[in-house]
């Protein structure tokens, strides 16, 4: 029980500390943090979903792979964000935050994830 407790103080630890760590999300956005997703990220998480469940995801795969090329771009030492995860491992915490939420757009379920992996973000070129 106590392992639980000291585990769940430090997760909050780390929750709270983050966002002073990562890349302000919503920076090229306007005052509100809104901006305009194109393509498959404006679909809605269901509709991600549904495409997943019929093997049709490869749309949102792109988008994904496209949306960090871009992160990795626009983010101070950031080669790589996805570190050593692999797309297929980033598309499936994807669904699983889209189930929670089928309602928010692909873009928005997107964005927690690039704030997940940025600690463990490559960043510089493997030799």
């Amino acid at each position: 029980m106590r392992h639980s407790t000291q585990r769940t103080t430090r997760m909050l630890w780390v929750v709270m500390l983050l966002p002073f760590f990562v890349p302000l999300a919503g920076r090229g956005s306007d005052a509100k943090g809104n901006y305009v997703a194109l393509g498959f990220g404006s679909e809605a998480c269901q509709t991600f979903l549904q495409a997943r469940s019929n093997g049709l995801d490869l749309p949102y795969r792109h988008w994904l792979t496209g949306y960090l090329t871009a992160v990795n771009k626009l983010t101070k030492d950031t080669v790589d964000m996805r570190g050593t995860t692999e797309t297929d491992g980033l598309l499936l915490s994807l669904a699983q935050y889209c189930i929670k939420n089928p309602l928010h757009s692909f873009s928005r379920a997107v964005e927690p994830l690039v704030k997940e992996l940025y600690p463990k973000r490559m960043t510089h070129m493997p030799k």
